[in-house]
């Protein structure tokens, strides 16, 4: 079954997934206070923006690969794609915001949260599905 037909089989999963794109999508592109997000993260190894960044798209890998029902590999992978292509985009798209700015930092913390989300859905997944 292909990806589109998965997405027709669950449309709430896939309106939920766009609402949270949308979410962040809006969250990465309004005016952020100055110095809202320096303080330093768990484990004092990075900002807590970059935190903020994984915790966001690892919710969007896992409702990406929610919506697909992904079960393989490939399915997973793609969804973990997907949502991080989708974090580079907005990167891109803060690079031309006078208020914004591009972090190849910031898309690494989406890359890592999204394959999190993408790691958490197949874990959820293996959970619950039936034993023969």
């Amino acid at each position: 079954m292909n990806t589109v037909a998965r997405l027709r089989e669950t449309p709430r999963r896939a309106a939920v997934a766009l609402g949270y794109a949308l979410v962040v999508l809006v969250a990465s592109i309004v005016p952020t206070p100055p110095g809202s997000l320096t303080p330093m993260g768990p484990l004092g190894l990075v900002g807590l923006d970059k935190w903020v960044h994984a915790a966001g798209y690892a919710g969007l890998g896992f409702a990406f690969a929610s919506a697909v029902r992904a079960r393989g590999r490939k399915e997973v992978v793609g969804a973990v794609v997907v949502a991080a292509a989708f974090g580079a985009g907005i990167e891109l798209v803060q690079a031309v915001l006078p208020y914004r700015s591009f972090g190849v930092a910031d898309a690494g913390a989406n890359l890592l949260g999204a394959v999190v989300g993408g790691a958490l859905w197949v874990a959820v997944a293996w959970v619950a599905e039936p034993r023969r």
